[in-house]
């Protein structure tokens, strides 16, 4: 293997930075193919600079492999029968795979040497073949670089990073939040710009923040960036971030500039930063001198009441319609350029919703307004993606940390070839992204949707344990000063915690407050509370404000588990502690949410209102909690003020749409609930929920539509199916209505009640009186509501009809179910049939 230095460098005015274009190969080939790569490298040499080095393999190290390929622009792969069976060539290729990923990927060059087959994944970088000599294939690599899978263009940026370069260069801004929606390109145009700007790998270091980084994490992370020591385990969170502080502080004295991405997580509930942000920007201002600036993204607005001048920021929008036409020809759309255009403007320019759409063009507009709205929610579209591949999308979200390549292909049980097929279509639709240490993970806009996936397979505690055994032996393996340690170490404390071993968990390392309660957050949301606590106990400091978070979760944990008690002793004391602070009054009016006490969840839901910047949430709250008393006056009027001020979720007008149903406006209640629908298309109880609204409004045709929809977005929604096989009794599609119950009947735990009612439906209506009669005998064995009070009475018409029992039994049967439907105030579902049989009645 060969490695050929040089760097692409653009020269920008105003920054002192001059350079050419230079190229760098990386030549991968085989031992036996080692003479024709030095003659291809003495041949390159006189086209482009060229440093080569030989490695023996005695000598060969990952760190050199790896920074060669890091630093190469075109990864020249001499294909051969030799090559294709040599393990250094396939980790080479694979470590470059990975690159090709990046933003900044590197050209796959593939010469093919003799007649040994290439695999499919390798095709569309393949440029020669049956290349002999290293003149034909120098002749090849002078040419035109291949154009599958280039390095991505940056459009239409060049305001922001002049933005960047000023706050850069300039003396007064300390601090520069680049602020915009999820997968805008706020951390490209980061990247971007610092790599314009500055020279050299360690001119910047960025630190991604998340929900579980708290001060330790912090501490950890910034070491690992600067290569130090993090402070002793076991060590205070005062201690720790005043270490962290120091390592920034250093860096920074020194020129360096640090980006830290994802700040939203450091900012307070009203914008304003948290108590390490905090700290963070106020180190930022007392440092003078020449560039000083740290560089933030986040996708909310920072709220700073003072140094306004210290503090810049700006929001970044979408491409306008030139440079996002241009965006989707190099992602291969070829449909004219005014259709191009209308793609652009209905999705607002939003890069990545531009990258996710550009494979399933051409669409309708009516197509494309529905796609715009699951690029807004999910960016996935289920049917386009292969089980493998899906899978391997779930454990990157499950693990949220580096995963080697072989332990994630073990995993899933695939060769070489197979990993690599689902990593290329997993970056084909723009779901994984590359980190910088050599590993995939997923975009972090679409993690909590595969999170969420993973969690409904039954088999995902036992993917979890095998998946926090992988992480807990990579961070045996590593050594402290690797670089992937540090994430490596915080996935597996949350992951072995996730699988149930919460000692072991913390043994890993003492003190990472912030992870240990982003596990007990996640156990929380499984409902895995009793799991929850200890974690949240561990991750306790004694410390009010460092504490506060954690306090208010296992509260709230313990009003689950029935301990009331002790939960709201615990949320008074908060109180007390905190009697302005929104996010705790609302959640001692959880706790006795959850204790259906609903008056005092709402007098404390209302106490929080004056205190919050936009108290929408606590209206749909309110909404919530009176709906729950059936209050159904109050909770549209509280659902009505949500909305008014800014908080139409679909969750807030899914709460509408049913207390105006529940108070006869189904006419406004369809049209709230198709709005809820819109904004969140994929969602299929939303769809449910719409289409029988539809059917007390008489629209047959949306109804049926939204329980198919609802079906196929998830097969396991009984209600759907089983609403949908009614439907289709109805109308005479019969063989469809036998389809929909039966795949309805796979679920488990669909409700006895509600589907031999459907079935006895069926046989009604197929003529089957006596099977009609079996299945709605079970029927009303498991519940007897009115649904299936009125259907007994039309099966018992139908059987003295066919005569099958006698006029006398049938009218006496049909009496005494009469009495009780009256007794439900559900008699008018059967005046219909009193009308056209009013012998029986």
């Amino acid at each position: 293997m060969n490695l050929l230095y040089g760097r692409r460098r653009w020269s920008r005015s105003g920054t002192a930075r001059l350079g050419i274009l230079v190229t760098r190969f990386f030549i991968s080939h085989a031992s036996a193919d080692k003479p024709l790569a030095l003659e291809l490298k003495r041949l390159l040499d006189g086209n482009a600079w060229v440093d080569l080095h030989e490695l023996d393999v005695g000598d060969l190290l990952l760190k050199q492999i790896s920074d060669g390929i890091e630093n190469a622009s075109d990864f020249t792969l001499l294909w051969s029968e030799s090559s294709a069976e040599s393990r250094w060539v396939s980790f080479e290729l694979h470590m470059a795979f990975i690159r090709w990923l990046e933003d900044s990927a590197i050209a796959i060059r593939v010469i093919r040497l003799d007649t040994t087959p290439v695999p499919l994944y390798l095709r569309p970088f393949l440029q020669a073949r049956g290349a002999t000599d290293a003149a034909s294939i120098a002749k090849a690599l002078a040419g035109e670089r291949p154009a599958p899978h280039a390095r991505k263009p940056f459009l239409n940026r060049n305001q922001e990073i002049g933005a960047i370069e000023e706050a850069l260069y300039g003396v007064d801004v300390r601090a520069l939040f680049v602020c915009g929606l999820p997968g805008i390109g706020k951390r490209s145009l980061v990247r971007e710009a610092l790599t314009r700007l500055t020279i050299g790998a360690n001119a910047s270091h960025t630190i991604s923040v998340t929900a579980a980084t708290a001060e330790t994490e912090l501490n950890l992370l910034v070491s690992r960036a600067v290569g130090g020591n993090e402070v002793e385990d076991g060590s205070g969170v005062h201690e720790a971030l005043a270490d962290a502080l120091a390592k920034l502080e250093q860096f920074a004295e020194l020129g360096g500039i640090w980006v830290f991405e994802g700040v939203e997580h450091w900012l307070r509930e009203d914008g304003a930063p948290g108590r390490i942000l905090s700290a963070i920007l106020e180190g930022a201002y007392a440092r003078e001198g020449y560039s000083r600036l740290i560089i933030l993204t986040s996708r909310r607005r920072p709220r700073i009441a003072q140094v306004e001048s210290r503090v810049s920021s700006f929001f970044l929008n979408g491409l306008a319609a030139p440079h996002g036409l241009m965006l989707l020809k190099n992602l291969g759309a070829s449909q004219p350029d005014a259709e191009l255009v209308s793609v652009v403007k209905e999705l607002d320019g939003h890069p990545l919703a531009l990258e996710v759409v550009a494979p399933r063009l051409p669409l309708t507009a009516a197509d494309l307004r529905e796609q715009r709205h699951e690029i807004a929610t999910d960016l996935v579209d289920p049917s386009t993606i292969a089980p493998a591949t899906w899978l391997m999308l779930e454990l990157l979200a499950l693990a949220d940390g580096p995963l080697a390549g072989e332990d994630l292909a073990a995993m899933l049980e695939t060769d070489a070839d197979g990993f690599k097929r689902d990593v290329a279509e997993a970056s084909h639709y723009s779901l994984v992204v590359y980190d910088g240490l050599g590993s995939l993970s997923l975009h972090p806009l679409v993690r909590d949707y595969f999170l969420r996936s993973f969690r409904s397979s039954p088999k995902h505690k036992e993917r979890t344990a095998r998946v926090a055994e992988y992480m807990r032996t990579a961070v045996e393996r590593l050594q402290r000063t690797d670089p992937q340690y540090v994430p490596s170490l915080l996935a597996a404390v949350k992951l072995l915690g996730l699988a149930g071993r919460f000692d072991e968990a913390r043994d890993l390392r003492g003190g990472l407050t912030g992870t240990l309660t982003q596990t007990a957050l996640e156990l929380y949301h499984e409902r895995r509370y009793a799991e929850a606590l200890p974690f949240l106990d561990e991750a306790l400091t004694g410390i009010d404000e460092v504490d506060r978070n954690t306090l208010q979760l296992k509260a709230k944990s313990l009003a689950y588990l029935g301990r009331l008690g002790e939960a709201r002793d615990l949320g008074d004391h908060l109180v007390e502690a905190n009697p302005t602070d929104p996010s705790v009054l609302r959640d001692r009016g959880r706790i006795e949410f959850i204790g259906r006490n609903w008056p005092d969840a709402i007098s404390f839901f209302q106490k929080a209102i004056p205190h919050r910047h936009n108290p929408a949430q606590l209206w749909s709250d309110i909404a919530q909690a009176r709906m729950r008393m059936d209050d159904w006056t109050g909770a549209v009027a509280a659902a009505r003020i949500a909305i008014d001020r800014g908080g139409d979720t679909p969750w807030t007008l899914a709460l509408y749409a049913e207390a105006l149903e529940n108070l006869d406006e189904v006419e406004e209640a369809e049209r709230v609930m198709a709005r809820a629908v819109s904004r969140e298309p994929a969602n299929a109880a939303y769809r449910h929920r719409l289409g029988r609204i539809a059917q007390r409004t008489g629209n047959s045709a949306l109804a049926m539509e939204q329980f198919r929809k609802s079906g196929e977005i998830d097969g396991n929604y009984f209600q759907s199916l089983l609403s949908l096989a009614s439907m289709l009794a109805d109308t005479g599609e019969l063989d469809g209505a036998r389809t929909e119950l039966e795949r309805a009947m796979r679920v488990p735990g669909v409700p006895m009640g509600v589907s031999k009612n459907v079935e006895a439906k069926i046989s009604l209506l197929s003529g089957n009186t006596s099977g009609a009669a079996s299945s709605i005998a079970a029927a009303l064995d498991d519940v007897r509501d009115a649904a299936n009070i009125a259907l007994a009475v039309r099966v018992w018409i139908a059987r003295a009809e066919a005569g099958e029992v006698s006029t006398g039994q049938a009218r006496a049967q049909v009496t005494s179910l009469s009495k009780e439907l009256d007794s439900h105030d559900q008699l008018r579902s059967v005046l219909d049939v009193s009308r056209e049989f009013p012998q029986y009645f």
